[in-house]
């Protein structure tokens, strides 16, 4: 799991690379430039459901802990 989430960060930089690039040279946001934006998007939604399942693991251990 920390290796994906290590590599959808990663790939998320990138992509936010290339859309500042892109602005850069073109002064305005283009289509392109709105597929990447999707893309950052479900990266980032990826991202958040990876860190929920995450939280909610570390609590029913917690719970597990209480109970015992």
């Amino acid at each position: 799991m920390v290796h994906n989430e290590q590599s959808l960060i990663a790939k998320k930089m990138i992509l936010e690379s290339k859309w500042n690039q892109m602005f850069l040279e073109r002064g305005s946001e283009t289509i392109d430039m709105m597929k990447i934006e999707l893309e950052l998007k479900e990266i980032k939604n990826q991202l958040r459901r990876q860190s929920e399942f995450k939280v909610r693991e570390e609590l029913q251990e917690e719970d597990l802990d209480i109970a015992s």
